[in-house]
Parts: structure tokens; sequence; C-alpha cells
């Protein structure tokens, strides 16, 4: 079952440079060791496909229970749910089900997706498939005893992508266990660079509200890292040091405040996950005080 807190919850997505630093390898350390950093969540990914056996998956939500730290998963890169080919729309069925099963093992409840890419197909054709697939997937998750897992549609940073910030809205009036991921770099990226005040955070903000609601809206899933971007969208995620591409974190601090948002944040950041994970924890808590 989802835990819905009252504050902003944060954590890294996968193993950072730190953690490798500290001759730590497996991610059954990975929960003491954010617990000792006083961090909440860690993301595992399964970019490259589910392959974590049942027993691993229970150790690391063993651990995961014992340190109180919540588990998310990535689903693979793979999906896409917009493929005008019934065996990879299938596919894709099948990779989300396939994590959030390790994702119920991990005894975490958020299933971050990928939902595909328009190809050569009209953007609403692309869009339409998404949405006729994805509601075959949550029937299936129902079928298969997993529908108390959320599952977490992400706002992407390609134009070819299938990931606006609407489509995301659109995707989670689908289903009761269906919330937004924001990658706010992601739709800077998109938006090229667009995000830089308090106000450009309130206006996406606004949109879940009026969209989606306060309980999926206050409880979104976010990923946030500075990401370098070109004409067609996002190019490679960097880290908070960057002072050129943004988006920077502050004033979107302010705005989760203001209004009492809770989110799960993950910092996807380029090797320093943990370090930015902690200043964005760090910088949050000096504004709730402040309030």
């Amino acid at each position: 079952m989802d835990k819905h807190y009252n504050e902003a919850k944060f954590g890294p997505s996968g193993h950072d440079e730190s953690f490798a630093k500290e001759g730590l390898i497996s991610t059954l350390q990975m929960p003491k060791w954010l617990r000792n950093k006083d961090l909440d969540l860690f993301e595992y990914s399964f970019g490259r496909g589910v392959r974590l056996s049942s027993d691993t998956a229970e150790a690391i939500g063993a651990e995961a229970d014992k340190y109180e730290i919540e588990m998310s998963v990535h689903a693979p890169y793979f999906i896409n749910f917009a493929s005008v080919e019934q065996e990879k729309a299938d596919n894709s069925i099948t990779y989300l089900t396939s994590s959030l099963k390790v994702l119920n093992h991990f005894r975490g409840s958020r299933c971050v997706f990928h939902a595909g890419s328009e190809g050569k197909q009209p953007r609403n054709e692309a869009f339409a498939r998404v949405k006729d697939n994805f509601m075959r997937a949550l029937d299936t998750i129902d079928e298969l005893g997993l529908g108390h897992l959320i599952v977490c549609p992400e706002t992407m940073g390609k134009q070819a992508q299938i990931g606006t910030v609407e489509e995301v809205v659109e995707l989670c009036k689908l289903g009761e266990n269906v919330y937004p991921c924001i990658d706010f770099g992601h739709v800077n990226s998109l938006l090229q660079g667009a995000l830089k005040t308090a106000d450009d955070f309130q206006r996406i903000v606004d949109v879940l509200f009026d969209g989606l609601g306060e309980t999926k809206t206050k409880n979104m899933h976010v990923h946030f890292s500075k990401i370098q971007y070109g004409a067609k969208g996002e190019i490679r995620h960097l880290t908070f040091a960057d002072d050129i591409y943004g988006p920077d974190f502050e004033p979107f601090a302010e705005v989760i405040v203001k209004n009492s948002l809770a989110p799960h944040i993950l910092s996807e950041s380029a090797g320093t996950q943990t370090t930015d994970a902690k200043f964005m924890q760090t910088y949050y808590k000096s504004i709730l005080q402040q309030k």
C-alpha cells in the first residue's frame, strides 16, 4: 500500500559515486546507508530489463523495511504502449507487470514507466494507442492481484516521446492507482529551459490540481535533475554543479511548501544522486521551518 506522507521525502535513483567510493556494491547495503544519511527513498531501475530474483528482492525489501526506506522501481525503457506492432505492445504490458511483481517483493508501492514514442504516427494516433494499451495493462495488473500498487507515467524530455504534462494527466485519469511522475528536468528540456521561477513550477502544479485533484497532486512522484538539452529536447543528465541548463530546485521547494505538497522526490543526477538528494532535503526543510 502506498505511504502518503505529510511532507516531501527524498532519496537517490540508483547507486551513485559516493556509494561506490565507500566500498559498497550491493543494493542490500543501500537502506542502512541511506538511513545513516537521514534520507527516505530509493528507486531501483530495471531500465535494461527485470533481472532480479524474488529471493533477492525479498531480502532488499526486508532491509528497506528495517531502515524505513521507501522503495520504488523504474520499469524497463523498452516499454512502448504507442507501438503499432501488437507483439511489442503486449511485451510492454509484461515489462510493466514484471516490474510490479518485484516491487511487491521490495514492499514498495510505486513503479515509474515511460509511455512510449510516436514513431511515424501522428501524435494524436500515437497517444490514443498509448491509452488503449495502458488500459489493457491496468486490467492485467488487476487480474494479477497487483492493483494495490501505484503506476506512474513519467513526463518525458524529447519531442518524439509521449509524456507532456497534459498527456501524463490524461493517463492518470485512467485508474485510481495511476499517479503522475513529473520529471522537472525533462519538462525543462522539452520547454527549452522555461522552468526558472516559482511561478513556472506553480503553473505545472496547477495543471495537476485542475486535472487530477488534491490526493494525486500532493502525493505525486518526482524526478529532479539538471539536464542538458538541445533543439529536440533532452541530451544528458548533469549534476547540481551545472549553472547553465537547470532547472534549479530552490523555486520548486517554495512551491512544495506553499501548496503543502508531499511528493516522493528522487534525484537522477549524473553520479551525485545522493549528494543532490540531500541538498534538496536540507533546502526544503529550511523553507519549511520559515513557514
